[in-house]
């Protein structure tokens, strides 16, 4: 079982610098014409991997960024609200708890499941997928920063451990 996370394209809200978690509301904004060709970019980066499902965050700029890439696969996208970038007014524990649920219902799924979400989402998936609370917070200190749109991480299931081969790749976006 593998698990490939991509953050979404930029947004038009990220293409203006505009944070789209201000207080208790989202900014449901689509991709900007950068993120599309983003999109695109990691679509044709994956789409030789072995996908059997995609999980999405509901908000427009993940979904876009994952039907992108679904063109290559067709498979089944489900979305999940838990997978929404973390709110500036969200307490850190609630929101660690949904990425939590989120994972085992990822991990239910048994197959390889790309995973498209936001920045502090993936960053929680990946520091969940260590098993340990202290190898989780340093990904998420090393990362939260530095990992942009469209960049690509990989998490491979080995017996009952998850081993994180990959983290905020962006190759794709240097051709």
């Amino acid at each position: 079982m593998n698990i490939i996370l991509v953050r979404h394209g930029e947004s038009l809200a990220n293409a203006k610098g505009i944070s789209q978690g201000r207080g208790d509301e989202w900014a449901d904004t689509r991709l900007s014409k950068e993120g599309e060709e983003q999109a695109l970019k990691v679509a044709q980066r994956l789409k030789s991997e072995k996908i059997d499902i995609i999980y999405s965050s509901d908000l427009k700029r993940a979904l876009q960024t994952a039907k992108e890439i679904n063109k290559f696969h067709e498979v089944k996208i489900k979305l999940d609200i838990r997978l929404r970038d973390m709110l500036d007014d969200e307490n850190l524990e609630e929101f660690i708890k949904k990425c939590d649920e989120s994972f085992k219902d990822i991990e239910r799924e048994n197959k390889n499941v790309l995973v498209v979400a936001h920045g502090s989402s993936i960053l929680t998936l990946l520091a969940i997928s260590t098993g340990s609370r202290e190898e989780g917070g340093k990904i998420v200190r090393e990362y939260s920063s530095k990992y942009g749109n469209t960049y690509v991480s990989l998490v491979e299931k080995e017996g009952s451990k998850y081993n994180i081969k990959l983290i905020g790749c962006r190759k794709h976006l240097e051709k």
